[in-house]
């Protein structure tokens, strides 16, 4: 588990072209863009809550140490596309992370059976993988998960050239769905904008905040401030989620009570 400290804006679209300007002469892209002569990269998430929203309800609680619980990949689906168990906790501004890589295909057998030797890929890059899956497997069995959203945006990269633990982040074009099985990762049907006119600056680092990183902040007026993605796409489709969990509970209890012929049964 790796923690940082992690600092969010919200800014106005308009402002991407001259905010990246001007933080160039102190950056580099993210290794893979550069890589790839890309400008960004694209980013899907499923996030998991409980039936109840509980991990969205501590979010609006304003509760200081929360989770969130996602699947998350990189770019284009393809035949061995790897995608990451994340859990990510907060306390106030540091963050840490539990990652485990698992190939798309597997990740369905992975969450019906928690077979955890047979599924999860581990290598020098991920030490920790097979263990931050267990956690990950503890809250979906324990709480019962479910999937709640997909979100999806595009994400501009880049790293200090004097700090390469400072990581700057613009993420662009969010939208998102309500998402009922793994199955929709790669989906693009019916999704949604969310904050359609921003896109939110995230700040990343381990040790130290430069000079010259927050006199740009000043010189952009910008105000540090909790942006969480996953609440705002929940709000989004927050009617349609609670009609999706009184369905569900529903259907359940009509499956429940015509299994055991309960339905219809005289009462003495």
């Amino acid at each position: 588990m790796h923690r940082r400290r992690e600092f969010k804006y919200l800014v106005s679209k308009d402002r991407l072209n001259e905010f990246r300007s001007v933080i160039t002469p102190y950056v580099v892209k993210d290794r893979n863009l550069d890589i790839n002569d890309l400008l960004d990269y694209k980013v899907n998430s499923i996030y998991f809550d409980t039936g109840q929203l509980n991990f969205y309800k501590e979010k609006l609680a304003g509760l200081k140490l929360r989770k969130k619980f996602r699947i998350r990949s990189y770019n284009k689906q393809t035949e061995d596309s790897i995608v990451f168990l994340e859990i990510k906790q907060k306390e106030v501004n540091i963050i840490s992370k539990n990652r485990a890589p698992v190939y798309y295909r597997d990740i369905k057998q992975l969450l019906m059976w928690g077979n955890i030797d047979k599924h999860v890929l581990s290598d020098g890059k991920f030490p920790n993988a097979h263990s931050d899956a267990r956690k990950f497997l503890y809250y979906y069995f324990g709480r019962n998960l479910v999937p709640i959203v997909l979100i999806v945006y595009d994400r501009e990269a880049y790293h200090s050239k004097f700090n390469p633990d400072l990581r700057i982040t613009f993420d662009k074009n969010i939208r998102s769905k309500v998402c009922t099985s793994t199955d929709e990762l790669f989906t693009k049907y019916k999704t949604e904008y969310v904050l359609r006119d921003y896109f939110v600056l995230e700040i990343k680092f381990y040790s130290g905040y430069p000079l010259w990183l927050r006199k740009i902040i000043q010189k952009f007026s910008l105000q540090q401030r909790s942006v969480s993605k996953y609440s705002h796409c929940v709000d989004r489709h927050i009617d349609e989620l609670d009609m999706h969990f009184k369905r569900s509970s529903y259907e359940w209890a009509k499956e429940y009570y015509l299994k055991n012929d309960f339905i219809n049964e005289e009462v003495v």
